[in-house]
This record gives C-alpha cells, structure tokens and sequence, in this order.
C-alpha cells in the first residue's frame, strides 16, 4: 500500500499562503497554450498581460511567448492561490481539462492555417492563366 501526502486544502486564500509542492512543481501547460483565457477562468488576471503585449510591434510575438512560458511555470501556483478546488485531485482533473482545451485549440488553428495556405495558393496559382 503506497503512504499518500496528506495536503492542506487552502486553495483559493489568496497570494500568501503556501502551494503544497505537489501542485506547484508542475508545468501548466493550459496557461502555457492558452494563456490569457486560462487566467480570465481560473482567476488569474496577470496573464491579461500576454493579451496586451501581442500588439506591441515587431517584438509583441516574443514577448508574449516569453509571457506564456512563465505563465506555464507559475500556472499551478497562480491557480491554487486564486480559485477553490476540492483537493489535490480535483484540481489536477481541472488543469488537465484545460490543457486538453488547449491542445484541442493548437490543433484547430494548425488545421486553420494550413487550409488558409492551400486556398491561398490555388486562388493564386489561377491568377497568371488568363
């Protein structure tokens, strides 16, 4: 029989409590991949900052990679701080929902942007025949 680590539920009690380490030192791959989205559902309002940055020219695109790299990082902590869960494991099946999410959406737009391409290039191929 494995010994399970008896975790504090204080989820949602704001910045200053503890993140049981079994919740923090994990990467977020919901806030990584959705960002701004993830925060507005998980009470995080920082990652608004990633949404902002997208129109700053000509570096926006870097900046807001780098903001969603260090929102993976902090996601779980930011998360168990700012919303309620019922324990470890439910936010652990509420994250990972997101994360699906997001895996779902990098998909979509993947498959968007290649359609968008191919009709692009046939509509352009068409041009010089007549």
């Amino acid at each position: 029989m494995s010994e399970q680590t008896i975790v504090e539920n204080n989820s949602g009690m704001g910045k200053d409590i503890q993140v049981p380490e079994v919740v923090a030192k994990r990467f977020n791959w919901g806030a990584f991949l959705l960002s701004w989205i993830w925060g507005l559902g998980n009470g995080t309002y920082i990652t608004l900052i990633g949404l902002l940055v997208c129109f700053i020219p000509f570096v926006g695109g870097l900046i807001a990679l780098g903001c969603s790299i260090w929102f993976g990082i902090k996601g779980n902590e930011w998360a168990w701080q700012n919303k309620r869960f019922n324990d470890v494991e439910h936010f652990h099946s509420y994250q990972r929902k997101w994360a699906t999410a997001g895996v779902i959406v990098l998909f979509l737009s993947f498959v968007f942007w290649f359609f968008l391409v191919m009709l692009a290039a046939l509509l352009g191929s068409g041009q010089g025949s007549m």
